[in-house]
This record gives structure tokens, C-alpha cells and sequence, in this order.
């Protein structure tokens, strides 16, 4: 027992140095957080320090690495994987239809069609024959579908098909819009296939939904997408094209056909219509997309002459024809033939 009292007072006496007797450690997680590794317990002290936190400066002076041999090594700034290129995706033709939305309209009586699309209403079996057959449009369709006499006339005039010199195999509708001059280029049977471009989901759904009234949809592939990049593949980048495509777009047997917007009616209050103001592509654009292509342009019947002419290659000539209905001009069409290269 007196061994056991002895030993009590000696640790009594002299306490461990790295437990303080008396002293009490902060245990509120909130008040002391992350405290616990800056704190220090002196020995044979009942105080409790802190130290400081050194600030850390980032050195920013450009180093440099003398090797063996004395040759200094300019600083490399830090390896960055240079960024992924991504390829671009295969364009392909619509497998299937697309379904109607609610904006693929077909008005029965006057009294439901907004006030600004009437007069075209009352032109709806110019536009379209069977239109009484559920015939489907785009509020923004009436205004740049081409009547379908109209249609029916340029299908069989256009020189390019499958009997001409040179032979013609495809024709590509670069606006296909709901199917006015498609449906007509089916229908004359001209060619062996007929290629139709819409980058509206709801105005193409109005397209194959119409061809199939008039029963030509099993003639015509569908391309929902835009045409400059259409012709921007075909021309540059052909393997990124669906080999459908590939094999009926030969560019020496395509000719195409650009029933472009024009803008609005606005068109109709120029005496003669400046084509460089054409939106959202004007002439120059198209031209320059379409060539070296034979491509025949649907334009305003007061388009300026002059600024199509500039078209015509060197050596070559452009035709242009003016299409009536009713006794009155209703469109111009310019043929602009295909552009030989040059000899060097």
C-alpha cells in the first residue's frame, strides 16, 4: 500500500509532459472548428497557444533549370490535352414520317384563318388540287408555296432529266417547304429521284403528309436539315453523307432547284427587287452554294436582270422565264447551267 502512495504522488509531483493536469481542450465542434491541428499544449503549463497560419506566396517568377552541362532550360508552362475535334455527324434522309404537330393546319372555312393568309385561302385550290383531301400547311407555308399549275409547268419545262444532255438522274428541292414543287417533280417523272430539303420538323411533316395524298410519297427521300449544309457536305465533305445520299447525289448528275424566302411580301412594292436583300440567303449566297451545279433560282417576277446575269459562266448564257397565271406574272425562273472548270 505504501508503494501504491508513493507512486500517486510522484506522477502527482511531476505530471506527464504531454498531458497538462487541470487543463481542458475545447470540444465544441462548431465554435473551434478546424482549430485542432494549429494548437499546441506547452509542457508543465496549464496554457494552451495557437499558432499563426503562415500565408503561403505563390511564387510567379519564371524558373529556369540549369541541367548538367551548364544549358539553361526555357520554363514549360503546364501540360493542357489539346481539345477533342469533333466529326461531324452523318446527314440522313427521314426514315419514316414525321408526325403532325399543331402547327400543320387545315382550315375548312374562311372565318378560322387569320385575317393576313385570306387571300390565300381563297387561292387554296390554286395551290393545291385536292386540297379538299385534308391537305396540310404552316401558317408561314402559305405565303411561299408554289401554286400548283405553276408547279406542274416549271416540273415539265426544266431541261435537266433523265433524257438530257447530259443526262440528269436527280433533282434536289433545296426548300422543300410543304411539298408544292416536290410533289410536282414526282409527278412529271422526269427523274429517277427526288430529293427534298426542310429544316422545319412541323413544315416537313406537312410535305410527306401532302405527298401522300397526291401518292408519291414512296418517290421522294426527305432530308430534315438544312440545304447550304447539304451542299456544303456534298461538295467538301461527301463522307458525311449517308451513302444513300451518296449514291443518288452525283454532282455531275444533279441539277437543283431553289424556291428560296424572299423575304416577306414586302417584294411586291419595289419596282425592281434588289436580290442582294433577299433573306435569309440572298443571290449571291445561293449561287455561290449551288455552283458548279446546274441549279435553276424561283424568284420574284420584278427581280433586277442585271444582277442575274453576272450568274452566267464565262462563255455561257442564263435563261430566264417568266411564268404567268390568270394573265399575270407570278414568278421568274433563272436556268443557270452548269459552270465547266477552265482550262489552265
Amino acid at each position: 500500500m505504501g508503494q501504491e502512495q508513493s507512486v500517486t504522488e510522484r506522477d502527482k509531483a511531476s505530471p506527464s509532459p504531454s498531458v497538462v493536469v487541470g487543463s481542458t481542450l475545447p470540444r465544441s465542434p462548431t465554435k473551434h472548428a478546424g482549430t485542432a491541428l494549429n494548437t499546441r499544449i506547452q509542457p508543465h503549463t496549464n496554457k494552451v497557444t495557437k499558432k499563426r497560419p503562415q500565408k503561403i506566396r505563390k511564387d510567379t517568377r519564371e524558373r529556369k533549370t540549369i541541367p548538367f552541362g551548364g544549358i539553361p532550360i526555357p520554363h514549360r508552362p503546364p501540360f493542357e490535352p489539346e481539345p477533342k475535334q469533333t466529326a461531324m455527324s452523318i446527314m440522313k434522309p427521314v426514315v419514316g414520317k414525321l408526325p403532325l404537330t399543331d402547327e400543320c393546319l387545315h382550315y375548312d372555312d374562311v372565318c378560322e384563318v387569320p385575317q393576313n393568309l385570306q387571300k390565300y385561302f381563297h387561292q387554296r385550290y390554286s395551290i393545291f388540287k385536292f386540297y379538299d383531301y385534308d391537305i396540310r400547311l404552316t401558317n408561314d407555308a402559305w405565303f411561299g408555296i408554289t401554286p400548283e399549275p405553276l408547279a406542274l409547268r416549271l416540273a415539265n419545262d426544266l431541261p435537266s432529266h433523265l433524257y438530257s444532255t447530259p443526262r440528269r438522274t436527280t433533282i434536289v428541292d433545296l426548300f422543300g417547304g410543304a411539298g408544292g414543287n416536290t410533289i410536282a417533280f414526282a409527278l412529271s417523272e422526269k427523274w429517277e429521284h427526288v430529293i427534298s430539303i426542310e429544316r422545319d420538323a412541323s413544315t416537313l411533316a406537312c410535305a410527306q403528309h401532302n405527298a401522300e395524298v397526291y401518292g408519291v410519297s414512296g418517290y421522294i427521300t426527305f432530308i430534315h436539315g438544312d440545304c447550304l449544309d447539304f451542299l456544303d457536305r456534298l461538295k467538301y465533305h461527301p463522307e458525311t453523307l449517308d451513302l444513300s445520299l451518296r449514291e443518288k447525289c452525283d454532282m455531275s448528275q444533279t441539277v437543283l432547284f431553289a424556291s428560296p424566302p424572299w423575304g416577306g411580301v414586302d417584294y411586291k412594292e419595289q419596282d425592281v427587287f434588289d436580290l442582294s436583300t433577299m433573306e435569309p440567303y440572298n443571290l449571291e449566297v445561293l449561287h455561290k452554294s449551288c455552283s458548279p451545279m446546274e441549279h435553276a433560282l424561283y424568284l420574284p417576277r420584278t427581280s433586277d436582270l442585271r444582277q442575274i446575269a453576272k450568274l452566267a459562266p464565262k462563255g455561257e448564257k442564263i435563261e430566264v422565264v417568266q411564268y404567268c397565271m390568270d394573265g399575270a406574272s407570278k414568278a421568274m425562273v433563272a436556268l443557270i447551267p452548269e459552270a465547266t472548270p477552265e482550262l489552265t
